[in-house]
């Protein structure tokens, strides 16, 4: 079967379509902060308040303020213009986060279960679509016999290791005595659209469209990147990022910084881009 990588306009369309208002501001959120599922209706969901306003080159930017799931909790800021002339939903995502309860995009108390909402649900909105996944290397389990193993040595922590060779000749050092992690690759394939790919949609935006570059987009999607390429020391990092909004404004200056570095990139009229 032959597939093709939705539009950013097709993906737009879907989430527009969802008649259930919290499961399209949920949705609309998670597109506009690059946003993984927890980070939206999990365990390091936004408080309705977790977003600042900003004037940078004229205009008026609302900051998403977003605990980054992957890091523990680590604050980056997510930051769009709220002309609608440059941005349809931003203005509409603040609006409704600051209408609505402590948590708006809560679906149930269970965090996890609140996540498992929005992931059927995503399934369902975005039924029909596909996106290419590339080949990796992913780590499978094997198990295997005493006899296997062919040589130990002492690893950099001090611990064990041992080289197993399986009968099929695949072989790998472990510290298990049960089984060892084996390389094994995943072709590329057409995958259906789910929540999490919205993630990998508007990245592909955000870097193609509007230029950002790779310190951008790391900042943006919370993928570390070194304090001397940011302008953010380690220390402020360390001492500031992993700080709640709710307990302290300590992390708003280097948020900012952060914020300021794209801005202006995102000024491009969506009429002319679609």
């Amino acid at each position: 079967m032959s597939h093709r990588q939705p539009t950013d306009q097709e993906i737009r369309q879907r989430i527009e379509s969802v008649k259930d208002k919290q499961y399209r501001m949920l949705y609309k959120y998670q597109y506009e902060t690059l946003g993984r599922i927890s980070e939206v209706c999990g365990k390091y969901m936004p408080t309705r308040d977790q977003h600042r306003i900003y004037e940078h080159d004229g205009e008026e930017f609302v900051m998403f303020v977003v605990k980054t799931a992957k890091r523990k909790g680590y604050l980056r800021p997510c930051g769009r213009p709220l002309d609608t002339k440059y941005d349809p939903w931003a203005k509409e995502v603040m609006e409704y986060m600051e209408s609505e309860d402590e948590y708006p995009f809560l679906l149930h108390p269970n965090h996890g279960t609140s996540k498992t909402y929005a992931m059927n649900k995503a399934k369902e909105v975005f039924r029909g679509l596909y996106w290419p996944m590339t080949n990796y290397i992913r780590g499978v389990h094997r198990l295997y016999s005493e006899d296997m193993v062919r040589t130990q040595r002492w690893g950099k922590d001090g611990y064990e290791e041992y080289l197993v060779v399986l009968p099929d000749g695949e072989r790998g050092w472990t510290k298990s005595r049960e089984y060892v992690i084996i390389g094994e690759k995943v072709m590329p394939r057409w995958k259906p659209v789910t929540s999490h790919v919205l993630r990998k949609a508007a990245l592909q935006t955000l870097t193609y469209t509007y230029g950002l570059d790779d310190v951008d987009s790391a900042n943006y999607g919370g993928w570390t990147v070194s304090g001397s390429r940011t302008g953010v020391s380690a220390s402020m990092g360390k001492h500031y990022l992993y700080m709640d909004l709710s307990e302290t404004e300590a992390a708003l200056p280097q948020l900012e910084r952060i914020f300021r570095r794209y801005a202006s990139k995102l000024l491009v009229d969506y009429s002319l881009l679609v």
